[in-house]
């Protein structure tokens, strides 16, 4: 019903919040699953196209759509 984290790869379906929290998140450090779920928002991997991450990447709800970004900790933001 929350966040999902995976320390290695993410491959095939994933869904976060699936009790409906928008504010969920997905992270791997190797982000590349067939359908991403976070809460009632769906996205999928384009077609014909393999993505492969070179660094950690968080999913989450921004402006009412999923977007991927690269991970960034405490320390990189200056926290």
């Amino acid at each position: 019903g929350g966040n999902i984290i995976v320390f290695g790869a993410l491959r095939g379906m994933a869904h976060a919040g699936a009790s409906g929290s928008t504010k969920a998140v997905v992270a791997a450090l190797k982000l590349n699953p067939t359908q991403l779920r976070i809460a009632g928002y769906i996205t999928r991997a384009p077609d014909g196209e393999e993505v492969e991450p070179r660094q950690p990447e968080v999913a989450c709800i921004n402006n009412g759509v999923i977007v991927i970004e690269r991970f960034c900790s405490g320390w990189e933001r200056g926290v």
